[in-house]
């Protein structure tokens, strides 16, 4: 057979530009701007809806470095859709077109930075975590300056390097995703062509970078001390000592490593939480937290909410961290005290004489956690020690001080990636609980197997928790019970003229008595969700429980019937409507009962300065019989708006509100609560990078037995400056 010369020249050719196409893209060395073709990105393509449009938009992205940052410049044309948003705070969605950049400095840990930009320069940073999450915790030192006219926008921006982890010697060879969000009509793009629904192939197949020119080392440490002033209304006592006084220590050893440290820090600057339907509940209610030692900064902790609760550590004394990573491991550890808190009461005696008494309102208790994880090729495992002691624990349900508290918990969590986006996984976790002479070891183990892939997830664990695991640092409710659970998640891209994406969810469990084998909960869950062209969106979802409620030694059938509806176009007037139909058990009267759970939310921007959130819950029971341990009607409502003058100086006030009926106890003394008003006012100033003044009001009131009484009314003043 003759083989045509040309044809082999032509093959070669090919080759040789597959080979260019898919070689890392230089970052030029230069103390100045470089726009040239061998540092330019280009060529956006749609990923939302996923098919692989040229961006009609020509958007154009220059990147160079000068050994401390890396500079980006880019060019985007606009048309007459082009959204600008609002000022916001640091971390707050403007609702305007974007542009983003995420750099992956550690291809092997599957995460990334990421850095948002904006019409009016706000600034919004987070981390893809490796489950293709967001989080926004985390922050960096990134600026950026934004100009638009009627064709074109201009963004120019500069990510420190010191703000990045990252290990090795030049060449550095990193990976980088540039996106663009047009909200008009809803569209991404992307260089290159990359979708959530990937998996880990989000990471791998982001187009390759490299720097040869040796990063200058900076050991990037900051420390900022905060004063603040509270003056209580209620009280008319103003407030502050030494306790008044604090500071967070910041200091990064090296690229990888990262020191933090926070004595006496404050949150009265944190806003309050909003209410929710926390009433007739079987468990305790739980806060996520907002506290920004405890979220931010890059996680190597590998614990969930289950195994370590922060809102446990009510007003921390010290809190420090030290977090570290490297090609094949991460290493964590943190350490927090919290405050001893006494109250006084009064007690009213049988024969009219009153008794003084002093509780333990919160403990002094002290938080450990040390954490490693080894990353190997298809294999990682966590290991996670963590611990919570104190010399004298004030024991809640005795009433009484216990010696000698501790309790800790050893969390191991292997994964191995066995075949491509197919794992099998193992989290064991083995408690050790000492009080007095009350020693108690327990384990709580989950074993699982999960895939993915473009549009599908499934999952299957089996657990088990015996008696007598402890974990008083986390969140468990159950104990001594064996179980299953399966998870499948379907998302299908249907793109026609109606309708733009259904994602389906289907989660069935079960959980057993280890003793005697009888079912204790029986859950089962569906959910579709139906996306249109049309900024409308469509959410329904049905729950049916089996619970066993040992109370009354019986089964109940609980159910929720669920159906939501979103529509954002008009950007001052966002909408959401939830209706729930629902048989719930209701504890206290060991019985099921029908009701109706409405809800409705409205969001929106008004101009560039004003932005708002209103939400208000209405729960009705149609056949509850008349109770005063359980109320049969009730509201629930949240109200916030911002004033943002810029994107440094704002103003937001909320509203709580709550009329929930109940008859409970509180310091020894009984009370009829039928109404919780709360309010508060927060002014942030940010009058130098990272330096912050604050001025705030914070208030609320309790209805009982038919009369308002304060709760706490203060006023304060913090100074937070950063060197």
């Amino acid at each position: 057979m003759r083989i045509n010369i040309v044809s082999i020249f032509v093959i070669i050719i090919s080759f040789l530009m597959g080979t260019t196409t898919l070689s890392a893209l230089d970052i030029p060395f230069s103390e100045n701007e470089v726009k040239l073709p061998e540092n330019q990105i280009t060529g956006l393509v749609t990923v939302s809806p996923p098919d692989s449009l040229n961006c009609p938009l020509e958007t154009n992205t220059w990147l160079w470095h000068d050994g401390k940052n890396l500079y980006l410049h880019i060019e985007a044309e606009i048309d007459e859709n082009f959204e600008t948003g609002n000022y916001t705070n640091y971390d707050i969605y403007p609702g305007a077109d974007y542009l983003c950049i995420q750099l992956i400095t550690d291809p092997k840990s599957y995460y990334a930075y990421g850095f948002y930009t904006y019409p009016f320069e706000n600034r919004i940073d987070f981390i893809r975590t490796s489950s293709l999450g967001i989080d926004k915790t985390w922050n960096s030192n990134y600026e950026y300056i934004s100009s638009f006219n009627d064709t074109l926008w201009t963004v120019s921006m500069k990510i420190p390097f010191k703000n990045l982890r990252f290990f090795g010697n030049p060449p550095y060879n990193w990976k980088i995703i540039l996106t663009r969000y047009t909200r008009y009509n809803k569209q991404l793009f992307s260089k290159p062509f990359l979708i959530t629904k990937m998996g880990k192939d989000y990471f791998h197949k982001a187009l390759d970078i490299k720097i040869d020119h040796p990063i200058e080392k900076n050991k990037n440490f900051y420390i900022r001390p905060h004063t603040i002033f509270i003056y209580d209304l209620k009280d008319n006592e103003t407030s502050f000592d030494e306790e008044n006084i604090g500071f967070d220590f910041s200091f990064n050893p090296s690229f990888s490593t990262k020191f933090k440290l926070s004595f006496l820090p404050d949150y009265s600057d944190v806003p309050m939480d909003n209410v929710k339907d926390i009433y007739n509940s079987k468990y305790p209610p739980s806060y996520e937290e907002n506290r920004y030692f405890f979220i931010e900064d890059f996680n190597v902790l590998g614990v969930d909410d289950n195994l370590f609760h922060s809102r446990h550590i009510v007003q921390p004394k010290y809190a420090l961290k030290f977090t570290s990573n490297a090609e094949n491991y991460s290493f964590g550890v943190l350490s927090t005290m919290d405050k001893l808190i006494e109250g006084t009461y009064t007690i009213v005696n049988e024969d009219s004489s009153v008794t003084e008494k002093t509780e333990i309102i919160n403990p002094d208790d002290i938080y450990n956690i040390i954490a490693y994880q080894p990353i190997w090729q298809n294999f990682r495992c966590q290991f996670t020690l963590m611990s919570r002691m104190n010399e004298d624990y004030y024991d809640k349900s005795l009433e009484k001080i216990r010696k000698n508290y501790h309790n800790e918990v050893l969390h191991l969590e292997p994964t191995w990636e066995f075949n491509r986006n197919h794992f099998i996984w193992l989290d064991m976790n083995l408690s050790y609980l000492n009080l007095e002479e009350d020693t108690k070891k327990g384990y709580y183990g989950k074993i699982g197997y999960s895939r993915r892939n473009k549009d599908f997830y499934f999952s299957i664990s089996a657990q088990k928790m015996q008696k007598d695991y402890a974990v008083d640092m986390g969140n468990i409710y159950e104990d001594d019970f064996y179980g299953w659970n399966i998870n499948t998640y379907y998302s299908k891209d249907i793109n026609n003229y109606i309708f733009r994406e259904l994602n389906t969810t289907i989660n069935l469990s079960e959980e057993i008595d280890n003793q005697i084998d009888i079912l204790l909960e029986r859950y089962s869950y569906l959910n579709m969700e139906l996306e249109t062209n049309y900024n409308f969106k469509f959410d329904f979802d049905y729950v049916h429980v089996k619970e066993y409620f040992n109370a009354v030694n019986k089964y109940f059938g609980k159910t929720r019937t669920g159906f939501r509806f979103t529509w954002d176009k008009i950007s001052w007037f966002e909408q959401h409507i939830g209706i729930n139909l629902f048989r719930y058990l209701v504890y206290e009267l060991s019985n099921i009962y029908d009701g109706i759970y409405l809800q409705y939310s409205l969001s929106g921007v008004l101009d560039k300065y004003v932005s708002y959130t209103f939400s208000v819950d209405y729960i009705k029971y149609s056949d509850l019989p008349e109770c005063i341990f359980v109320d049969d009607e009730y509201y629930l409502g949240n109200f916030d708006i911002t004033y943002n003058l810029s994107n440094k100086l704002s103003l937001t006030n909320g509203l709580r509100y709550d009329n929930n009926d109940s008859y409970h106890k509180v310091n020894n003394v009984w009370g009829f609560y039928s109404e919780f008003i709360g309010f508060f006012s927060n002014l942030s100033w940010e009058f130098k990078r990272d330096c912050y003044i604050y001025f705030g009001y914070k208030a609320s009131l309790n209805k009982i037995d038919n009369s308002y009484q304060e709760d706490y009314q203060k006023l304060y003043t913090k100074i937070s400056y950063n060197f």
